[in-house]
């Protein structure tokens, strides 16, 4: 009887995925890969090592884990590929999920030379859900009519996904930007995608990322629950498929820094990997410093303030002087 594995992205549509009868194993990919350092081969040892690190400051995630995860489903997708007869590949339109998809895609051989059946399902709607953010707020009755929906992946489209990788995981970003005038319907989703991802680069107006703008505006002049912030951003940015731990990222760096753009009140910290809300965590406060309105309002930028040690996909970005920065009026990448 033909073997049937499907590639899902997280626990809770994997779970679903399972319980609607569907048949096939469930691989879960667990990486998120907009975020840390990037490399072509995502299990070189080297790298591994530093986005292991990279993984432990910013979201608490032992070292040891994340390597073990890491390389425990990268075997795990080599393995199938020699045994499975078909793969079929679960996505959504969002940049977490494109960038893992696009990353897949490129780890597979050429149709004459791999011995299974690569299809994909990659949505960014479905008939009756007004605002669709992803497979797993589906039902089990709508995830079940998506049985057979897939398509076998085309030579055109993994070809486009290597190209994309290969930008994405380069040193400097031009490539993925000159990516954008090309035709890229091979992979409908991925368009917005590298749109998406090049406003994570710092602004040349104030050196906040598009998310980041976003953030400090829906704090204004108020003083705004923190949990209430995090809802109201996702909902504002649902393209970016955010999760709370690169939310709570995001904003300790805002409160942590050298000369902090947010205040926060109700809590001496922010929840990190594994970690269950602290009690009154719900009553946690944010609001804007005085510097924080400067740098929103493009009085001051946050990179010469604060600087940066960060990598967006393989680029670099370090410190307070010269960095990759995106024009805010023609949203073109240059080095100031």
């Amino acid at each position: 009887m033909p073997t049937i594995t499907h590639i899902v992205n997280g626990d809770a549509f994997g779970d679903k995925l399972r319980a609607s009868g569907i048949d096939g194993d469930i691989l879960v990919w667990r990486e998120s890969l907009y975020e840390g350092p990037i490399g072509m081969k995502m299990s070189d040892q080297a790298l591994l090592a530093l986005r292991a690190a990279y993984m432990h400051e910013r979201h608490g995630i032992p070292k040891t884990l994340f390597i073990a995860t890491s390389l425990e489903q990268e075997h795990k997708l080599d393995a199938l590929a020699s045994s499975a007869d078909e793969l079929v590949l679960w996505f959504e339109h969002d940049l977490y999920d494109q960038w893992m998809l696009v990353y897949l895609l490129s780890r597979m051989a050429p149709a004459s030379a791999r011995p299974f059946q690569l299809s994909l399902l990659c949505i960014d709607r479905f008939p009756g859900v007004d605002t669709f953010y992803g497979l797993g707020q589906l039902s089990l009755e709508q995830i079940r009519t998506l049985h057979g929906a897939w398509d076998a992946v085309t030579e055109p489209q993994r070809l486009l996904a290597c190209r994309a990788w290969s930008a994405y995981s380069a040193a400097e970003p031009l490539a993925l930007a000159e990516l954008l005038a090309e035709d890229l319907s091979a992979l409908p989703c991925l368009r917005q995608a590298l749109q998406l991802h090049l406003g994570r680069f710092p602004s040349t107006q104030n050196g906040l990322s598009t998310l980041e703008q976003l953030t400090l505006g829906l704090i204004g002049d108020a003083e705004v629950s923190v949990l209430s912030l995090f809802r109201d951003v996702a909902a504002q940015a649902l393209e970016y498929g955010l999760g709370d731990l690169q939310f709570w990222g995001m904003l300790n760096r805002f409160w942590k820094c050298e000369k902090p753009l947010v205040s926060i009140a109700g809590t001496e910290r922010l929840p990190s990997f594994g970690e269950a809300l602290a009690l009154g965590f719900e009553g946690s406060r944010a609001k804007l410093t005085k510097l924080g309105r400067e740098v929103l309002e493009g009085r001051l930028d946050n990179i010469q303030l604060n600087g940066i040690d960060d990598w967006i996909g393989g680029v670099r970005m370090f410190g307070k002087g010269e960095i990759w920065r995106r024009n805010s009026l023609d949203n073109r990448l240059v080095r100031r």
